[in-house]
């Protein structure tokens, strides 16, 4: 091989290195993060003195649990639901009810709190065969509205407005859930629960068939897809998630009322999901996180809270439509 030949390949040589060792950097940079990220999550209680710090995480692993749900509709599926605290809502009367009043223990009220969420949320699904878009968003307004003024009405079964008190501490196999550390880890590791079986789910044929939807619901029903069916599925599963995150929050509060589910809470998971960004599995954590951080710091101006959550919302859509991490797709 002569001169000038060497002197052409050598170039691409050196390209192919950068490209490789690109590749294993980043490769590096993952494991450490995804090493690293749980040792963090595990270790975290231990560097917090202030347990009113840990109960602010505390709920933003709620809402976090709430957010990845409802992002599975609204940013896989493109559902608009602003009914989401009323499945939020069924979970949580659901684990109030069975422990209170018959001693169920706090594992099978879990699952039944999902589940119970599950079912009413296929049962809603099933209109969107005959509506979508608006309409649709305003059938889950109505839903979540009815549910509270029927918890709030059906005082036999609900106790009203007072709703219902004095939640017996959980145990789960054996473990007293009692104090703010572990409340931390059971909400962590419902987390990790919800986090792993989603990423599953949008990485199987279902969640392709999911984003499909999204994109165009016209060409995924000529390509084979029953978009129906499929909306269906999406919506009840997006609940489940809302009933183990209600299940949750009735143990730790011990006690639900109406006021817990209202239509403004709904609007808040929607804002977080916006913020951190539709279709993408973790980005609604970061919504979750600036807006719970915002809410508490301007507490003291509570008068003005919503209006300057609504400006960071806005600006979110103004310069970074698509959430802080979310991906391209909504853009437009």
């Amino acid at each position: 091989m002569g001169i000038s030949e060497q002197k052409f390949n050598q170039p691409a040589e050196k390209a192919s290195d950068r490209g490789v060792n690109a590749d294993f950097k980043g490769r590096k940079l993952r494991a450490a993060l995804w090493i690293g990220l749980p040792v963090l999550c595990l270790a975290l209680p231990q560097m917090m003195d202030n347990t009113y710090y840990l109960g602010l995480v505390n709920y933003m692993i709620l809402f976090s649990i709430l957010c990845m749900g409802l992002n599975l509709i609204l940013g896989y599926a493109g559902l608009l639901s602003l009914g989401h605290a009323a499945f939020y809502g069924l979970g949580g009367y659901t684990t109030a009810i069975l422990i209170t009043r018959y001693g169920v223990g706090f594992l099978p009220c879990l699952i039944l709190s999902g589940v119970i969420a599950l079912l009413f949320g296929i049962l809603l699904g099933l209109p969107t065969r005959k509506v979508r878009g608006d309409y649709f968003c305003l059938l889950t307004i109505a839903f979540g509205e009815i549910f509270r003024l029927v918890a709030q009405a059906w005082i036999d079964f609900t106790n009203g407005a007072m709703g219902i008190v004095g939640i017996p501490i959980p145990t789960l196999l054996g473990w007293s859930i009692r104090t703010e550390v572990d409340f931390y880890y059971l909400g962590l590791g419902l987390l990790a629960f919800t986090w792993g079986s989603l990423s599953l789910l949008v990485n199987s044929r279902f969640g392709r068939a999911f984003i499909a939807i999204r994109e165009d619901e016209l060409a995924a029903s000529v390509m084979g897809i029953n978009t129906a069916l499929y909306k269906i599925i999406v919506f009840g599963i997006g609940c489940f998630y809302a009933g183990l995150a209600g299940s949750y929050l009735a143990v730790y509060q011990t006690t639900v009322t109406p006021s817990n589910f209202r239509l403004e809470e709904s609007c808040l998971m929607i804002i977080m999901v916006i913020v951190g960004g539709m279709g993408s599995l973790l980005a609604p954590i970061a919504g979750v996180v600036i807006m719970t951080l915002a809410t508490e710091y301007f507490r003291d101006i509570s008068e003005y809270r919503m209006l300057i959550i609504g400006v960071i919302m806005v600006a979110v859509l103004l310069f970074r439509p698509q959430g802080i991490f979310g991906t391209s797709a909504f853009k437009g």
